[in-house]
């Protein structure tokens, strides 16, 4: 006999399902109990284990096992039930209802699931939408070359010359904080890097142009969400003594000192290499903030209702994520609120904003896969394998990177990029000024 699905019936994502489990399905179930529930039932005269079931039956009754027989058969009938529909299930089966059982008949038994929405796109071509520039400041690359320099830069003791930003000072601190003497902050030879904000931007610019062995006295106020909240949302009055003033004598940036300090032999060689990777980045971050704005256009254009139970799902997904990647730092989630100053209630709500958002921009990528019959191809794969490993020049070595890899998970990506690329290829992009 082959299992009944008696009728299936779908309402926006809830699915109506009625359901025959078999009479060997049932059996199926009243066995697999029976085997389990037999290693730890004494009888006089047999092993554990070793209980025949009529004899079990006789002694113990049937009902225990019938029971338990019973919802492991529905279960059973559910699952070949949901495989058999393709049905993509996002929680447990709800108002579950199961008949009576009767020997060697089938049971029927009803239950509702919330499945994934299946999207159906009404326009998703031609969306307009701006791209950032991707081009680089040059301003960028130069702060690149001077990390180079910094290196290998030195610091110079001066008696004669003002202070400046980047100078490195030694310090006597006298820090009050209404009237009170705040011992954190008063100390004797404090190294302070001006421009590091070590007691705040206020405490450094009140320094520059100042000189070493005077005394200078000023006041910095803190804003209410401060780190240190013994100063948070007050005024601090310092009364400083410069003793120590070296200023940073940066090297020179020359081809010897590329060739010391970096794979390459020359200036040129670098800057090239630096703008190189500059605009690689810049484009990835363009490109992909291209993508979002797309896909949350396309989001925007469509009223897409979620499931709750797949919207709890993937935020107990990132949850865990932030869990997981705290722990690794050493710290909790409760630290991390108490440190970002959120509430239990806040993280929640931006933890649900973010599932939402990325289930419905999942959708979207899935639908225009679907309507667009957008699949990669085993060619795909292998071109994408040459593309990452480009020692894999020859299909014997395509074939053995292709077992390494999780081949249907890297379809997938492959699938979602060539969604993703289709949009970008046929919406109307105007670059932003």
């Amino acid at each position: 006999m082959v299992m009944k699905i008696k009728s299936s019936k779908q309402k926006k994502n809830t699915v109506f399902l009625e359901i025959e489990a078999l009479p060997e399905t049932i059996e199926k179930g009243i066995d697999k109990v029976f085997s389990q529930v037999v290693k730890t039932a004494s009888l006089p005269g047999f092993r554990k284990g070793k209980i025949p079931r009529h004899i079990f039956e006789k002694n113990f009754g049937k009902d225990m096992l019938v029971k338990d027989g019973v919802s492991e058969a529905v279960n059973l009938s559910y699952v070949k039930a949901i495989e058999e529909l393709d049905l993509h299930v996002v929680d447990y089966p709800r108002n579950l209802e199961v008949g009576d059982y009767k020997e060697n008949e089938a049971i029927k038994f009803t239950c509702e699931v919330d499945v994934k929405p299946e999207l159906k796109l009404s326009k998703y071509k031609g969306i307009k939408v701006e791209k950032e520039d991707d081009s680089i400041d040059e301003s960028l690359i130069d702060a690149q070359l001077k990390q180079l320099q910094d290196s290998k830069s030195d610091y110079k003791e001066v008696t004669d010359k003002a202070i400046e930003k980047e100078d490195l000072l030694k310090v006597n601190v006298d820090a009050k904080v209404d009237g009170e003497n705040f011992s954190r902050w008063t100390k004797q030879n404090v190294g302070v890097c001006v421009g590091s904000s070590i007691f705040s931007d206020v405490f450094d610019e009140q320094l520059v142009g100042k000189d070493a062995n005077k005394e200078y006295s000023f006041s910095a106020d803190y804003k209410d969400d401060y780190y240190l909240k013994e100063v948070a949302g007050k005024t601090v009055d310092f009364t400083v003594t410069v003793t120590e003033i070296k200023k940073k004598e940066t090297a020179e940036l020359t081809d010897a000192l590329v060739a010391e300090l970096s794979p390459y032999k020359t200036v040129d060689e670098l800057k090239t290499n630096v703008r190189e990777n500059l605009e690689t980045k810049r484009k990835q971050e363009v490109d992909e903030k291209l993508k979002q704005d797309l896909l949350n256009a396309i989001v925007e254009a469509h009223t897409i209702d979620l499931p709750e139970g797949l919207v709890t799902y993937e935020m107990g997904l990132d949850r865990k994520y932030y869990e997981n990647t705290l722990k690794q730092s050493g710290s909790t989630l409760a630290q991390y609120l108490e440190l970002t100053k959120q509430s239990e209630e806040d993280f929640n709500k931006q933890l649900r904003e973010n599932s939402v958002t990325r289930i419905k921009q999942d959708l979207v990528i899935e639908a225009v896969q679907r309507q667009e019959n957008l699949e990669a191809s085993e060619a795909d794969i292998k071109a994408e394998i040459k593309t990452l490993k480009p020692e894999a020049d020859t299909d014997e070595k395509v074939a053995e990177e292709m077992k390494k890899i999780n081949l249907e998970g890297f379809k997938t990506m492959l699938s979602r990029k060539k969604a993703l690329d289709f949009l970008v290829e046929h919406a109307k992009i105007k670059v932003k000024k």
